[in-house]
């Protein structure tokens, strides 16, 4: 979520056929799709947090002082790299097509997805999407989105992925803008347990941002390398040392500020109900929880402790629930109260969905609003 109190998030594209797309969308219980629920299925937890998919924002436009999505570390620099937003436009994993054993423990920036997944991701403004489904393996789409914060305008979109292969393998997809940013991401996999994505922000006709991600899964064992433009590369590995417990590191070298530079170890356990992860390093401390109270109902807490910044940030989820909406909300120590209400009209098989955002920023006394509307052509 953003957490920036002067400015609203009008969400590109790639995010909302992603996020609203009829095969991924939140409103629906769709048990086959670890991306888009932290749970193993509609009623119970994703103990391991095991999905290729990375939390469900993607700031694939390029907009004055945007990060770096992979090296986001929360609002504290607490926690993995890329544990807090990461992307959504990863592929979907089949657990099948991994190492037996692959998903648990998962990948390490993943660590907290149980709890963070309950986080709402909001926007400003009002869009209008529509995704056509072709017979292939192309997808285009089109959005149109209008904000007084943010700039807005029109939007194409061009994914592939191929169906034919259970690993949905290769996948790519290109976002591009009249006014000539582009994003693209290429993802593939050299062999059964690795993964390798490239992604590319390009802005003002140079390269705005070039991220790598390597990652490999064996049985018990996920390691990852992560490397942004010149600035920074990461290491990670978590391994699974029993059912419930995983424990990891990570180890991020920086190119020009050595002095930022960190090291921390993480580590989760969990059970069908609960889920508590933590991350402590030099840099910080980040500890989440999760709890499936009821079959569609599940409860966050998370806190982040940065101790260069000097700050700690305390922040209470949900995630409500059923076969045809889903509401998220949160409020934290900050002041910022947001809720966003994910809905398929006409009915769980309908093609035609809408989403509803609200931010409140209590110490600024500013209000972002936000409504959008997604259709499936096929």
């Amino acid at each position: 979520m953003n957490k920036d109190s002067s400015h609203g998030f009008t969400p590109s594209l790639y995010e909302l056929l992603r996020l609203l797309s009829l095969e991924t969308i939140y409103a629906r219980s769709n048990s086959g799709s670890r991306a888009s629920t932290p749970r193993k299925d509609a009623h119970a937890p994703d103990k391991y947090a095991g999905g290729d998919a990375s939390p469900r924002k993607c700031d694939c436009n390029v907009r004055d002082g945007a990060k770096s999505t992979a090296g986001d570390r929360g609002k504290t620099g607490a926690g993995v790299t890329g544990s807090r937003t990461g992307r959504i436009c990863h592929g979907h994993k089949e657990p099948a097509a991994l190492p037996a054993g692959a998903t648990n423990p998962g990948l390490l920036r993943h660590i907290h997805n149980a709890a963070r997944f309950c986080l709402p991701q909001c926007f400003e403004g009002a869009f209008v999407s529509l995704k056509q489904n072709s017979t292939d393996n192309w997808v285009l789409g089109h959005s149109l989105s209008f904000s007084s914060v943010s700039p807005g305008g029109y939007k194409v979109l061009l994914s592939y992925v191929d169906k034919d292969k259970s690993i949905k393998l290769p996948y790519f997809i290109m976002e591009a803008a009249p006014g000539g940013q582009m994003s693209t991401e290429i993802r593939v996999g050299p062999s059964q347990g690795t993964r390798a994505t490239l992604v590319a922000q390009i802005a003002d006709k140079e390269f705005y941002s070039f991220e790598s991600i390597f990652d490999a899964y064996f049985n018990s064992f996920t390691a990852s390398i992560i490397a942004v433009n010149r600035d920074f590369i990461a290491l990670h590995c978590l391994k699974a040392i029993t059912e419930q417990l995983s424990l990891g590191a990570e180890i991020v070298a920086r190119g020009h500020t050595a002095d930022v530079s960190s090291a921390s170890g993480a580590g989760r356990w969990a059970n069908e109900d609960h889920s508590i992860s933590a991350t402590l390093g030099n840099r910080g401390l980040d500890l989440c929880y999760a709890r499936a109270i009821k079959p569609f109902l599940t409860v966050a807490a998370l806190l982040e402790v940065g101790f260069s910044v000097k700050k700690a940030v305390a922040t209470l989820a949900y995630e409500w629930r059923t076969e045809e909406w889903t509401v998220r909300g949160s409020a934290d120590s900050d002041g910022l109260v947001a809720a966003t209400l994910q809905r398929a009209l006409g009915g769980k098989n309908s093609q035609i969905f809408c989403a509803l955002s609200a931010l409140l920023n209590h110490p600024n006394d500013k209000f972002r609003l936000g409504f959008g509307v997604t259709a499936t052509i096929t």
